[in-house]
């Protein structure tokens, strides 16, 4: 006798379910973000949870702007709900990092990056955990960035977002200055274009894995002469050593971040010339910029506690430019003709971002908000 099996049941009820009017699957019952599964179990009220939905959404939609590097004071303040939207400038094979220090670290903070050209979504929404979230970014423009703290998070944190490389600088005891060759310089009097970096150190010089991974192959062969190649864990790409004046590894063997791979050397075209290590990176669509990724860069503070005494005012001055970024360099968004209350979201250095009581929000130089 044929009896159904347990999941040809399921099926069959999830699809009665769907077919039957007034019984419906919510649309996110099978989204795995962290925003979704919020939202699944929130047991306030209704209206709680609508604001928050429309916070965000206006966030997503702001035109405001911030350079890596930003460091903020927010106030949540009394208010049930605030959401900060973005627009950042990254790179392919930069490491976007966000940092938070705040009084009660268990509060929810969540991220969520968003393709500033077409808005969807470049990640499901994460949260900030152990004060800390990071993500390799995948291609070069603008993004849109949205912070928003759970549902009744009142109070002050600090923020800070800032880019880091994703790998590990492939030669050893070496860094930014010692790049002296880029992306895209002419080769062969203009034959072709330079599809990596050279970084300049002494022969024997260690250069060593930029990331988990393993190697493809090696060879001494062409233009790279004594050669290594990398395949990352993370991501899938492929990492090129050319030049080499040894190499110290072999096909098919695994290999983690910073093991030595070979030597800095003059081989290939490179022969009679300058020691150098070329690396190169190449994707599923060819070659990349390789420099966005090693490049080293500092790391900013947390923004003084002090500027709290920005949070004080409400009312922004007649005449006041409410710009889109934190600087006279940015576009004004809007000019107040009047004086109007203001709540103040963030402090950047000297200035502010506001939200005027009709909903405007901009950066406004903190002298220019009094009581």
């Amino acid at each position: 006798m044929f009896r159904p099996k347990p999941l040809l049941l399921i099926l069959i009820f999830l699809l009665f379910i769907i077919s039957c009017d007034g019984l419906k699957i919510p649309k996110n019952v099978f989204d795995p973000s962290e925003r979704a599964k919020y939202e699944r179990s929130f047991s306030g009220a209704d209206s709680l949870m609508t604001q928050w939905k429309k916070d965000f959404s206006a966030a997503a939609a702001s035109q405001l702007k911030i350079k890596d590097g930003a460091s903020l004071l927010v106030n949540t303040g009394n208010s049930k709900s605030v959401a900060l939207g973005y627009s950042i400038e990254l790179k392919k094979g930069d490491l976007l990092v966000i940092e938070t220090e705040m009084a009660d670290a268990n509060k929810k903070i969540f991220i969520d990056l968003l393709n500033q050209s077409s808005g969807s979504e470049i990640m499901k929404t994460d949260l900030i955990k152990n004060s800390s979230f990071s993500k390799q970014i995948q291609e070069d423009g603008w993004c849109k960035l949205v912070i928003q703290p759970e549902i009744g998070f009142a109070g002050l944190f600090k923020i800070k977002i800032y880019t880091q490389p994703s790998l590990q600088f492939p030669v050893a005891g070496k860094g930014n200055k010692n790049v002296q060759s880029f992306w895209g310089a002419s080769r062969d009097g203009g034959g072709r274009s330079h599809e990596g970096v050279d970084i300049f150190a002494p022969k024997g010089t260690p250069v060593v894995a930029v990331a988990n991974g393993y190697i493809t192959r090696t060879g001494n062969q062409g233009l790279g002469g004594k050669q290594v190649w990398l395949r990352d864990d993370e991501v899938g790409n492929s990492h090129y050593y050319a030049h080499l004046d040894s190499v110290l590894t072999e096909g098919g063997r695994k290999v983690k971040t910073g093991d030595t791979l070979g030597l800095v050397g003059n081989t290939g075209n490179a022969a009679g010339g300058a020691t150098h290590l070329h690396f190169g990176i190449y994707s599923t669509g060819g070659a990349v910029d390789p420099y966005p990724f090693i490049r080293e860069r500092s790391v900013p503070k947390f923004i003084s506690q002090s500027t709290s005494e920005q949070f004080s005012g409400k009312n922004l001055k007649s005449g006041s430019n409410l710009r889109s970024g934190s600087g006279t360099e940015y576009e004004v968004l809007s000019t107040a003709s009047s004086k109007v209350q203001v709540t103040v979201i963030a402090a950047h250095g000297n200035w502010s971002h506001v939200k005027t009581d009709d909903g405007r929000e901009g950066f406004v130089k903190g002298t220019q908000i009094e009581k």
